[in-house]
């Protein structure tokens, strides 16, 4: 360790405040980037204390080092390796027993521990208290309560570690016993491995060889304990595998089996802990949120509480898109007219105009004036309903369904993210265990209408249906939301046959969102990149067209690049009710989805004498058929992910496979989806 330098990891089950001690104590001395290999991002910041440079590590939110996931697998490389100084565990004070199951896999591994005692508030307003000075003698190294969100124990905590990680506090981590047969096993292989050079983890590794934990018998097959950051000297493969075959042997001869001893036996000490320091201040009574999920988790009234949940988050989303859509339209017309005159007054170039104007502004000015109120509405009203502990019950409730379709309850968390956005909701797959769930969740993702479809879907349902918008959008959201179940349905009796198995869900107390960082954590983490994304694909994106509709100067439409390109799109569509001029809208919209407003309004403008996007978004429903305009906002809703959506779903595969059919999921659905409106619409006599 360097003098002035200590190296802090940073541990914790989701949900527990981690992140929100990791940003106050660093602000903005960190950041973000991916671990050696691995898909998973890890943040790093910096804290200055009494001349230390402290460097905080923010590992995965885990519930267990069993390796079972990409997050299990980091935090415990972290720890193994020996980089870090301390280990910072940050544990939730309302739900002890079920932390302490982590907290005693740390200390199995390192005895430079600190646990942060969090949400200790919520845990008075319930009515219950903690003898820390009996929970830190329990486990045998320094306690210290926390309230995160108030900054309350957080100096105490950094001076905890420092001590920690000077040796001015020595750390006696508690062992479990796990019963006389375990532990004559564990005691007979620790005295082999520590034979072996490996004193420091003989027990930790003992253990693992017991609870036939994957990575560590593979380690032992291939005979190199290098890939768990392990060394011994003079270690042969052999001494390895023999060790590995006289494990297998003793636990196959243990009745029960030892891993479900080991694993029973941490939640049997963790809840012998809670018993002896958890103590109840007030008499019994039944919480605020125990009296919440009585209704909102209950197996009839959920349903309609949800659905009236999202409906009036998108009746409020389409309202507000449409004044404030109004107001920046004005003021984006103003604008551009002003620009046109002043260009035309010093005589600037045709093709000046026309690209700067006609092309970029116009262009970027739509995406603006149609995306951007509906799109803060929309990240605001989830970021509140997240941060009020609503969402996991989303998925709660929804896990039975989704277990009829060989899936689970994370998968609807992962929907849930992307609404906001598809690559958000392609990473937070990483949540689910199961792999083929996993997979399953990363191809049908994309298929879920993100804020950027949303914003330019209510912008175009306005034009299209007037007051109807709003059943219309509605419509849209549970098809694309039958869509993706019924992929997901498709995928699990194809390609996935694996059973979607049980899942740990965090279910948080319900807490009064704090509204104002809500609101800016959406306008600035969301909204502003989702926007900036939008304008920096649609201003290259409505320059082009305009370039390929305009030149060669003076010819006929037809005989523009354009031109053609509609001509020779308008065959393929014909079955969908899609025109050339749609389909090559929908062309120019793939790195992005929020440029299909602009990108129809110069299509279409540039066949007619209309020069403004509004005159042009106005004239559209004069030519399309209530039922063309379904079946479009139908397809555009589901087809091709964008561009960065693609580029996510290698980052998390790691496949060309499943990329392409990261593709095709959504093509091949889109085109069944719409085939059916547009012809059963037809039979119907729309």
């Amino acid at each position: 360790m360097d003098r002035k330098t200590i190296t802090v990891g940073v541990t914790g089950n989701p949900n527990v405040g981690k992140s929100v001690i990791f940003n106050t104590l660093t602000g903005s001395r960190q950041h973000v980037g991916n671990w050696p290999g691995k898909t998973v991002e890890k943040a790093e910041g910096v804290f200055h204390y009494q001349g230390w440079e402290i460097r905080f590590v923010d590992l995965p939110g885990t519930y267990s080092l069993a390796a079972q996931s990409p997050e299990e697998v980091i935090a415990r490389d972290y720890i193994i390796s020996g980089e870090p100084d301390v280990v910072l565990n940050i544990v939730d004070a309302t739900s002890l027993e079920r932390n302490l199951n982590l907290t005693l896999q740390i200390l199995e591994l390192t005895e430079r521990v600190v646990v942060a005692l969090n949400l200790m508030d919520e845990l008075r307003r319930g009515g219950w208290e903690i003898d820390v000075k009996a929970l830190e003698e329990a486990l045998g190294v320094p306690v210290v309560p926390t309230v995160a969100t108030e900054r309350e124990g957080l100096p105490e905590l950094v001076a905890a570690i420092v001590k920690v990680a000077t040796g001015q506090q020595q750390g006696h981590p508690v062992a479990v016993d796990y019963g006389l047969t375990v532990e004559g096993y564990v005691e007979s292989l620790e005295a082999d491995l520590a034979h072996l050079g490996f004193d420091g983890r003989s027990r930790w590794l003992a253990l693992k060889l017991l609870e036939d934990d994957p990575e560590v018998v593979e380690a032992f097959k291939q005979g190199d304990l290098a890939a768990l950051g392990l060394v011994a000297q003079s270690v042969s493969p052999e001494a390895l595998q023999a060790l590995l075959r006289r494990a297998v042997r003793l636990r196959e001869g243990t009745q029960p089996d030892a891993k479900v001893v080991i694993v029973s036996g941490r939640y049997e000490f963790a809840h012998s802990i809670v018993h002896r320091v958890v103590h109840r201040e007030r008499p019994e009574e039944e919480s605020l949120t125990e009296r919440i999920d009585r209704i909102v988790t209950h197996k009839v009234w959920s349903w309609p509480i949800m659905l009236a949940m999202l409906t009036l988050v998108f009746w409020i989303t389409i309202k507000g898109g449409e004044i404030g859509g109004g107001w920046l339209e004005a003021g984006f017309s103003w604008l551009i007219g002003a620009v046109r005159a002043w260009l035309v007054s010093v005589q600037a170039p045709w093709w000046v105009i026309g690209a700067l104007v006609d092309g970029l502004m116009m262009g970027t000015g739509t995406v603006i004036a149609a995306m951007l109120p509906p799109m803060i509405i929309l990240f605001v009203a989830f970021a509140l309903l997240e941060d009020s502990g609503l969402l996991p019950r989303l998925a709660f409730n929804l896990d039975r369904p989704m277990q009829t379709l060989g899936s689970q309850g994370k998968q609807v968390i992962t929907w849930g993210m992307s609404f906001g956005c598809n690559v958000t909701g392609v990473m937070a797959a990483r949540i689910i265990e199961n792999k083929k769930v996993r997979l399953a969740s990363i191809l049908t993702s994309p298929l879920i209408i993100c804020s950027g479809r949303y914003g330019a879907g209510v912008a175009l349902a306005i034009v299209f249906f007037g007051d109807g918008a709003l059943p219309v959008m509605l419509s849209l959201v549970f098809l694309s939301l039958g869509t993706a179940a019924l992929a997901t349905l498709g995928l699990n009796k194809t390609l996935f046959r694996s059973e979607p198995g049980s899942f740990v869900l965090e279910m948080p107390p319900y807490r009064k969102p704090k509204f104002w960082q809500v609101i800016w954590r959406a306008l600035w983490d969301r909204v502003a990149l989702t926007m900036w994304r939008a304008v920096e694909f649609a201003a290259p994106a409505t320059l082009l067209i305009w370039v390929l509709g305009n030149i060669p100067r003076g010819v006929p439409f037809e005989q523009t690049a354009i031109g053609w390109l509609v001509h020779g799109l308008a065959p393929l569509g014909r079955p969908w009710g899609l025109s050339g001029a749609m389909l090559t809208a929908l062309l120019f919209a793939l790195p992005a989805k929020e440029i299909i407003v602009p990108a129809l309004a110069m299509t279409y403008g540039l066949q007619t004498s209309l020069a403004e996007s509004e005159q042009v978004l106005a004239y559209l429903p004069q030519v399309w058929t209530p039922l063309t305009s379904y079946s479009f906002l139908v397809f555009f809703m589901l087809y091709l992910p964008c561009l960065v959506t693609v580029w996510a779903t290698w980052k998390e595969t790691r496949s060309l496979k499943w990329t392409l059919m990261g593709l095709a999921v959504p093509m091949v659905m889109a085109s069944l989806i719409t085939f059916f409106v547009y012809q059963g619409g037809r039979l119907l006599g729309f």
